[in-house]
Protein backbone atom coordinates (compact mmCIF):
# COMPACT_ATOMS: atom_id res chain seq x y z
CA UNK A 1 0.00 0.00 0.00
CA UNK A 2 1.26 3.76 -0.57
CA UNK A 3 0.55 7.08 -1.50
CA UNK A 4 2.47 7.10 -5.15
CA UNK A 5 -0.21 3.86 -5.70
CA UNK A 6 -3.17 5.60 -4.36
CA UNK A 7 -2.48 8.48 -6.69
CA UNK A 8 -1.94 6.61 -9.79
CA UNK A 9 -5.20 4.61 -9.46
CA UNK A 10 -6.57 8.40 -9.14
CA UNK A 11 -5.79 9.55 -12.40
CA UNK A 12 -5.84 6.15 -14.45
CA UNK A 13 -9.93 5.90 -12.57
CA UNK A 14 -10.47 9.71 -13.83
CA UNK A 15 -9.04 9.48 -16.86
CA UNK A 16 -11.11 6.33 -18.07
CA UNK A 17 -14.05 8.54 -17.03
CA UNK A 18 -16.76 9.04 -20.38
CA UNK A 19 -19.40 10.63 -19.36
CA UNK A 20 -18.24 13.49 -20.03
CA UNK A 21 -15.01 12.77 -21.14
CA UNK A 22 -12.36 15.13 -19.22
CA UNK A 23 -10.24 16.58 -22.15
CA UNK A 24 -7.49 16.54 -19.99
CA UNK A 25 -6.83 15.48 -15.94
CA UNK A 26 -3.80 17.12 -13.85
CA UNK A 27 -2.40 15.62 -10.78
CA UNK A 28 -2.28 18.61 -9.14
CA UNK A 29 -4.16 21.88 -8.57
CA UNK A 30 -3.92 23.62 -12.48
CA UNK A 31 -2.56 26.77 -13.21
CA UNK A 32 -3.95 27.11 -16.38
CA UNK A 33 -6.79 25.37 -17.59
CA UNK A 34 -7.03 25.02 -21.49
CA UNK A 35 -9.07 22.80 -21.93
CA UNK A 36 -13.09 22.20 -21.14
CA UNK A 37 -13.24 19.66 -18.66
CA UNK A 38 -10.38 19.52 -17.00
CA UNK A 39 -10.57 17.01 -13.85
CA UNK A 40 -8.07 17.86 -11.50
CA UNK A 41 -6.69 16.25 -8.12
CA UNK A 42 -3.87 16.90 -5.65
CA UNK A 43 -2.98 15.74 -1.88
CA UNK A 44 -5.22 17.86 0.46
CA UNK A 45 -3.44 16.63 3.94
CA UNK A 46 -2.12 13.61 5.19
CA UNK A 47 -2.11 12.65 8.91
CA UNK A 48 -1.14 9.77 10.69
CA UNK A 49 -4.11 7.68 11.76
CA UNK A 50 -3.08 5.39 13.57
CA UNK A 51 0.40 3.73 15.09
CA UNK A 52 1.35 0.03 15.75
CA UNK A 53 4.94 -1.70 16.86
CA UNK A 54 5.50 -1.83 13.32
CA UNK A 55 4.33 0.50 11.14
CA UNK A 56 2.35 3.58 10.94
CA UNK A 57 -1.01 3.95 9.05
CA UNK A 58 -2.18 7.28 7.39
CA UNK A 59 -5.31 9.36 6.24
CA UNK A 60 -5.21 11.32 3.06
CA UNK A 61 -7.52 13.54 1.97
CA UNK A 62 -7.70 14.39 -1.85
CA UNK A 63 -9.73 17.12 -3.60
CA UNK A 64 -10.92 16.23 -6.81
CA UNK A 65 -12.02 19.08 -9.07
CA UNK A 66 -13.62 19.60 -12.39
CA UNK A 67 -13.49 23.03 -14.46
CA UNK A 68 -16.13 23.54 -17.35
CA UNK A 69 -15.35 27.16 -19.07
CA UNK A 70 -18.66 28.92 -18.55
CA UNK A 71 -20.51 29.68 -21.46
CA UNK A 72 -23.55 32.53 -22.14
CA UNK A 73 -26.05 30.99 -23.97
CA UNK A 74 -28.63 29.22 -21.69
CA UNK A 75 -29.07 26.25 -23.87
CA UNK A 76 -25.34 25.78 -23.24
CA UNK A 77 -25.85 26.37 -19.44
CA UNK A 78 -28.40 24.23 -19.34
CA UNK A 79 -26.93 21.24 -20.97
CA UNK A 80 -23.95 22.08 -18.64
CA UNK A 81 -25.32 21.23 -15.78
CA UNK A 82 -26.81 17.85 -16.76
CA UNK A 83 -22.95 17.31 -17.73
CA UNK A 84 -21.77 18.76 -14.39
CA UNK A 85 -24.28 16.25 -12.57
CA UNK A 86 -22.92 13.27 -14.70
CA UNK A 87 -19.58 13.98 -13.40
CA UNK A 88 -20.43 13.94 -10.31
CA UNK A 89 -22.05 10.58 -10.54
CA UNK A 90 -19.37 9.23 -13.07
CA UNK A 91 -16.56 9.95 -10.58
CA UNK A 92 -18.16 8.56 -7.44
CA UNK A 93 -18.71 5.30 -9.29
CA UNK A 94 -15.70 4.80 -10.77
CA UNK A 95 -13.86 5.41 -7.10
CA UNK A 96 -16.73 3.42 -5.20
CA UNK A 97 -16.21 0.40 -7.80
CA UNK A 98 -12.49 -0.03 -7.07
CA UNK A 99 -12.69 1.40 -2.85
CA UNK A 100 -8.97 -0.10 -2.31
CA UNK A 101 -7.65 1.38 -5.34
CA UNK A 102 -5.84 -1.28 -6.98
CA UNK A 103 -4.61 -2.38 -3.38
CA UNK A 104 -2.72 0.32 -2.83
CA UNK A 105 -5.57 1.24 0.24
CA UNK A 106 -7.53 -0.12 2.73
CA UNK A 107 -10.45 2.35 2.67
CA UNK A 108 -11.57 5.34 0.48
CA UNK A 109 -14.61 7.12 0.49
CA UNK A 110 -16.43 10.26 -1.61
CA UNK A 111 -17.87 13.10 0.27
CA UNK A 112 -20.45 15.25 -0.41
CA UNK A 113 -19.99 17.34 -3.65
CA UNK A 114 -20.38 20.68 -4.06
CA UNK A 115 -20.33 22.89 -7.64
CA UNK A 116 -19.84 26.78 -8.02
CA UNK A 117 -18.43 29.55 -9.57
CA UNK A 118 -13.75 29.66 -9.92
CA UNK A 119 -12.75 33.26 -11.98
CA UNK A 120 -8.87 32.48 -13.38
CA UNK A 121 -7.28 34.63 -15.58
CA UNK A 122 -10.40 37.02 -15.64
CA UNK A 123 -12.18 33.95 -16.90
CA UNK A 124 -14.87 32.29 -15.26
CA UNK A 125 -15.53 28.43 -14.73
CA UNK A 126 -18.12 26.31 -12.83
CA UNK A 127 -16.31 23.95 -10.78
CA UNK A 128 -17.16 20.68 -8.81
CA UNK A 129 -15.24 19.82 -6.08
CA UNK A 130 -15.36 16.38 -4.10
CA UNK A 131 -13.52 15.18 -1.12
CA UNK A 132 -12.22 12.29 -1.34
CA UNK A 133 -10.79 10.10 1.69
CA UNK A 134 -8.07 7.25 1.80
CA UNK A 135 -7.06 5.05 4.38
CA UNK A 136 -3.78 3.58 3.30
CA UNK A 137 -2.14 0.79 6.57
CA UNK A 138 0.86 0.49 7.07
CA UNK A 139 2.46 2.95 5.15
CA UNK A 140 5.55 4.01 7.15
CA UNK A 141 7.20 0.85 8.55
CA UNK A 142 8.54 1.90 11.77
CA UNK A 143 11.81 0.05 12.89
CA UNK A 144 13.20 0.02 16.56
Amino acid sequence: MSTSGVLSTIQTHLEGITNPTPQVVVRGEPIIINASPTFSFWLQSHSQDFETLGDRSTRLSITIRCYWRLEQAQQVKESLELEIYNAIVSIKQKLSADALLGGNCQYSICGTADSGYLEQSGITYKVITLPFDVDVYGEETITP
